[in-house]
């Protein structure tokens, strides 16, 4: 009789640590951005290029008159 294995026959899950960026941008990220939380950069680098594309405006303070 064999010992149990856990997970001995569970195939390995194929990386996805590359799914949307490419090895470029990754190593951007590394190199200029070292230490913050990838998806944040990559947030206001599509927020910065939609607002200069004039696609999304920049939102305003609340104010003025009543």
């Amino acid at each position: 009789m064999t010992a149990a294995q856990p997970g001995g026959r569970i195939p390995a899950k194929p990386s996805t640590a590359r799914r949307y960026i490419t090895a470029t941008t990754e190593r951007l990220l590394r190199d200029c951005f070292p230490g913050m939380v990838p998806a944040a950069v990559v947030e206001e680098a599509v927020r910065q290029h939609a607002i200069r594309e004039g696609r999304l405006t920049v939102p305003r303070k609340q104010g003025g008159k009543p």
